[in-house]
């Protein structure tokens, strides 16, 4: 019996024609810019993947459903497909956010065997690198200022704390309005408990 819930049965039944649609900043800190949309009724649009449809759906039957946003199917927008879920922060006014990615690893064995398979210099990923750390590349790579994609997805991971506690932090975005993506070297266990902290103004309640 979430208020959002309450609200959004207030509108459905009312005698009244009404479009009811909650208005607050949209928030994405990390992913590829497009893959969401904010939805109608506290829901959200994520851009379709048959592998996350497939997840998403196995979840609504798993015992960590009560954690995890509701999975509503398909939904059309545009002209594209989208799988459409809760948004979690829709009964939230200022919410303060952390964006992790789990899991040890957070590329798949396909988009190596592809990349191995087709190998193509990126100037785009050889100037991320640099951006975080000049000496990553090496010699060759300064010579032809390009990487190839797996290497670049290898050091990504080893430079963090995905490899080493299985997640990293990705952005954060605190009630006061501060945005922070700046843990691409967030790797040490004390670090991650450091940004957990600043997280919850010290709050060893919330923690």
């Amino acid at each position: 019996n979430k208020p959002w819930k309450k609200l959004k049965s207030m509108v459905h039944w009312s005698p009244f024609v009404v479009s009811f649609k909650k208005r607050y900043p949209w928030v994405q800190l990390a992913g590829h810019a497009g893959n969401f949309k904010a939805g109608d009724y506290g829901r959200i649009l994520k851009k379709f993947c048959p592998r996350e449809q497939q997840c998403l759906e196995r979840l609504m039957r798993d015992s960590l459903r009560p954690h995890v946003p509701t999975y509503f199917g398909l939904a059309q927008r545009d002209g594209e497909r989208y799988n459409q879920m809760e948004d979690l922060l829709a009964s939230f006014e200022t919410p303060s956010i952390m964006d992790c990615k789990m899991g040890v690893r957070t590329y798949l064995e396909e988009e190596l065997e592809q990349a191995r398979q087709r190998p193509r210099l990126r100037c785009d990923m050889y100037e991320k690198m640099v951006a975080v750390e000049p000496g990553a590349p090496t010699p060759e790579e300064h010579a032809q200022r390009a990487v190839l994609k797996p290497r670049y997805m290898q050091w990504r991971e080893s430079l963090s704390s995905t490899a080493t506690l299985g997640f990293r932090i990705e952005g954060i975005k605190k009630a006061d309005g501060t945005c922070s993506t700046n843990f691409k070297k967030t790797r040490l266990p004390e670090q991650v408990v450091q940004a957990l902290g600043d997280f919850v103004d010290g709050d060893r309640t919330i923690l």
